[in-house]
């Protein structure tokens, strides 16, 4: 069973797969500056968030 597309049914599809590989595209984590937390509370935070995954 053969289908036929349409060049714009086409050219949809390839515009709808380039939208959501840019809306997925990986963002870069910010840095963080830790200067004002204590040393105590980044543990947590660190112990916290590999408990998570």
């Amino acid at each position: 069973m053969e289908e036929k597309y349409s060049i714009n049914e086409i050219l949809n599809a390839v515009n709808e797969i380039n939208e959501v590989k840019v809306n997925t595209q990986i963002k870069p984590k910010k840095n963080i500056d830790n200067n004002g937390i204590p040393t105590n509370t980044l543990e947590l935070i660190e112990q916290a968030e590999k408990s998570k995954d």
